[in-house]
Parts: structure tokens; C-alpha cells; sequence
């Protein structure tokens, strides 16, 4: 049987995925808690920096390069079967309207 993937909705807690959320890059990945650089996307559990344990992952080029989507998101999730793939743009979006929301009271 042929697999497909498909962007699935569900409410999450901004703040926690914030916390947990490992983002991947071209080559490497970034810590979304305190913004370390230069992170194995592949193996790194937590983070060296702050210690953040990730749970969520998530790439930049989701959104930059849609036709590249489906082999994206096929090789982060065979990279790392044990973390909740997140849409970037969503998360994006998602946490610049909870900012302006919190400086607008």
C-alpha cells in the first residue's frame, strides 16, 4: 500500500511546542528555546545548550519550497519517526498572532 502524508489539525499549546521544537535548516537545525545553532537534526535528543528535550520538529523549507514538500517531510520523519512533525508556516503564524495579541494585551 502506497503511503501518503497529510497535514493533520489539532490544538497544541503554543508556549509548550515553543519549548520543545526542533527547527531543520539546509543542513543543521536550530534550538526554538534558546536559539542554539549548527544542531544534528538527526541525533540530538535534547538540546547541548539548554537542555531541552525536543518533541516537536519542524523545517523552514515547508513553506519556501512546496514542491519539494512530500520529500521534506519523507526524510525528517525517516530521520526522526519519534517527534511530531509541525508545519512551519502554521507555527509561525500561529505564535506572531499570540505575540501581537500579548503586547496588545
Amino acid at each position: 500500500m502506497e503511503e501518503h502524508y497529510l497535514r493533520v489539525y489539532q490544538t497544541f499549546d503554543l508556549e509548550h511546542v515553543n519549548k520543545h521544537l526542533l527547527i531543520v535548516g539546509d543542513l543543521a537545525a536550530d534550538c526554538s528555546a534558546c536559539k542554539a545553532l549548527g544542531l544534528n537534526y538527526r541525533e540530538v535528543a535534547q538540546c547541548p545548550e539548554c537542555g531541552t528535550v525536543f518533541k516537536f520538529i519542524t523545517s523552514r523549507r515547508l513553506g519556501t519550497a512546496p514542491g519539494e514538500r512530500y520529500p521534506i517531510v519523507k526524510r525528517i520523519k525517516n530521520a526522526r519517526p519519534d517527534l511530531q512533525l509541525v508545519d512551519y508556516d502554521d507555527f509561525q503564524k500561529s505564535m506572531s498572532k499570540k505575540k501581537a495579541r500579548d503586547f496588545f494585551g
